[in-house]
């Protein structure tokens, strides 16, 4: 795909070289990308479901070239597609898109306030799948991906139930006739720019937000209405803020519910918001909630507290510290710890640490040090090679990262099925769980092929297999 735009700019290059060289010094070496999933189970598509998959890129990133040969005016050209594969990576489904953006000169070409919103969609049936989002610079053929580790698509409900709930940094509802800025934003008659991660500044006042309600019981010939309420919790679940009650009228079947939320002043930090809507005739709800993040204002970091007396993170390197936090961070959070300089990142890891302390009034933070001695163990047991420090990166370092440490472990030395595996069981995590990793080459690299943890890759042959073995849970 990528050859087919290789030879598209060659007269350009030719037209303008000062502009282009001056917008090429702009362009990072991979595109950094904001990416999100929406899922609508709406009854309207039959089995399927239509899911959206939402993103950003910010315009300063790509690489602009002369439009014409007069000169004047510039642009870049971006691909992007996503590929939806099942959980043992077989082709499902993929889509694409291809558009521009226009600059009328290098300087603007070179602005850090413009973001290019647009969004890829495809029709599902229930399934559990994996997808890749990549962007591509159609001009210095830089590249960004954003990897969705776990797509659920669940059968389509037949009682009152409401879709993902989409933050947006705006939502206009365009009158009959009326034109919107872009085209492939829009859904239901409302142009949304989306905030696709749920990543909102302190500088922001308000969240828009959009969900679609399903099944509703509905008589026309009957007056009636339904209630729905936003509560915001913060990361330790109290309760932040309760918006109230709203009573609308039932529309239909179904209903598009769109609200402003005012969150001017509030603080810094990681938040879950949760709709819910109730039918006031029959006192049936449907509940959904998501994740979202403020962060400081351009320019700031967030305000951590000093740690004393000897600490992991007074020694090691900016590096260590994102190697170490990749397993452990949700993407919202990643998304904003990806964007700080080095001194932000350590600062972000110290309050990071801060907050997951289990014992705050003691001098020691357990969790930190558990952290990191599961790193140094990963990297000296699960490494590629001696010396290499990439054990971190493998399955079993990431899931030794992500869960912690095992409460069993077997590992099988003479396999039954031809290559050495190992059998890791957590009693503790979702009622107790599985991870099956095996030696694919024979040559020491365990991949994970089963798993029955909520969200990992599971292969209904090997749970066969674990079970006829007796390697449930115990």
């Amino acid at each position: 795909m990528k050859d087919m735009f290789r030879n598209r700019y060659l007269v350009a290059l030719l037209w303008s070289l000062p502009a282009i060289i001056a917008a090429q010094e702009m362009v990072p070496d991979k595109i950094g990308i904001q990416a999100g999933i929406l899922i609508y189970g709406t009854p309207s598509t039959g089995p399927e479901s239509y899911v959206e998959f939402p993103f950003v890129v910010n315009r300063n990133q790509l690489l602009f070239l002369p439009e014409d040969s007069s000169g004047q005016g510039l642009r870049a050209a971006v691909f992007a597609e996503i590929v939806i594969s099942d959980t043992l990576g077989q082709h499902m489904d993929s889509a694409n898109t291809y558009f521009y953006s226009r600059a009328a000169d290098s300087s603007a070409a070179r602005s850090n306030k413009i973001r290019l919103f647009n969004k890829l969609f495809l029709l599902l049936p229930p399934g559990v799948y994996k997808g890749r989002l990549d962007v591509i610079d159609v001009s210095s053929k830089k590249e960004g991906s954003f990897v969705y580790d776990r797509i659920e698509v669940l059968p389509v409900p037949t009682k009152l139930a409401l879709s993902n709930l989409e933050l947006a940094y705006d939502i206009k509802v365009l009158e009959e006739g009326q034109q919107p800025s872009n085209p492939r934003m829009v859904k239901n008659q409302r142009e949304i720019i989306p905030s696709p991660m749920g990543i909102f500044s302190r500088d922001d006042t308000v969240i828009y937000v959009y969900a679609e309600l399903y099944n509703i019981p509905y008589d026309s010939a009957v007056k009636d209405d339904f209630q729905i309420n936003y509560r915001v919790y913060r990361s330790d679940g109290s309760l932040h803020f309760d918006f109230g009650d709203i009573i609308d009228e039932k529309p239909g079947f179904s209903a598009v519910i769109t609200n402003i939320l005012n969150i001017s002043g509030w603080q810094s930090g990681k938040y879950d918001i949760e709709l819910t809507a109730t039918d006031l005739k029959s006192g049936t709800s449907a509940a959904v909630s998501r994740g979202f993040i403020i962060f400081p204002r351009a320019g700031t970091v967030p305000e951590v507290a000093g740690v004393a007396g000897k600490n992991p993170l007074d020694t090691v390197s900016a590096t260590t510290i994102s190697n170490v936090l990749r397993f452990l961070l949700l993407p919202q959070e990643a998304a904003v710890f990806n964007s700080l300089n080095d001194t932000g990142k350590e600062r972000f890891a110290i309050q990071f640490f801060k907050d997951k302390d289990p014992s705050p009034g003691t001098p020691t933070n357990e969790y930190l040090e558990s952290a990191f001695r599961r790193y140094v163990y990963a990297n000296e047991y699960f490494s590629s090679l001696p010396g290499m420090n990439d054990g971190w990166r493998s399955d079993r370092g990431r899931v030794l990262m992500q869960y912690g440490q095992w409460d069993d472990r077997d590992e099988i030395t003479a396999p039954s099925y031809g290559r050495p595996w190992e059998r890791w069981y957590y009693r503790a995590i979702q009622g107790g769980v599985l991870f099956i990793f095996v030696d694919i080459n024979g040559y020491g690299e365990y991949r994970l092929v089963h798993s029955t943890a909520k969200g990992e890759i599971f292969d209904s042959n090997w749970d066969s297999r674990v079970k006829e073995e007796n390697l449930e849970i115990y």
